[in-house]
């Protein structure tokens, strides 16, 4: 849960109402990814649910490869983690304390 700990405090998506992180060692794995990859689902969501996503940051994993990390929450929970590959390979999860706020065109400018 350090994963998505770190994504919400370091790069929250701006307008977005942040969940509570208090209950986050109470979340439990529903499904993960087909491919292989690191993403999991802590809920699974309703016909007509649709969750948004709180925030958008970047990692590296053990062997340095640089991954997305997306947490998705729906109504004030966190539903579900997102590992983005930018490889061939199904994406490990990265290590806690790489994950971050990517740095984008306008950031670079100020």
């Amino acid at each position: 849960m350090d994963v998505v700990r770190r994504a919400v405090q370091s790069a929250p998506v701006e307008g977005i109402q942040l969940p509570s992180l208090e209950n986050l060692e109470s979340l439990k794995v529903v499904s993960r990814c087909g491919c292989g990859c690191a993403s999991v689902d802590f809920k699974l969501l309703g016909a007509g649910e649709i969750a948004e996503v709180v925030a958008d940051a970047i990692g590296e994993t053990s062997s340095g490869e640089e991954v997305g990390v997306l947490v998705f929450c729906l109504n004030g929970r966190i539903t579900g983690l997102e590992i983005v590959g930018y490889s061939d390979f199904p994406a490990d999860l990265p290590i806690a304390s790489t994950v971050r706020r990517q740095i984008g065109f306008d950031d670079q400018r100020q």
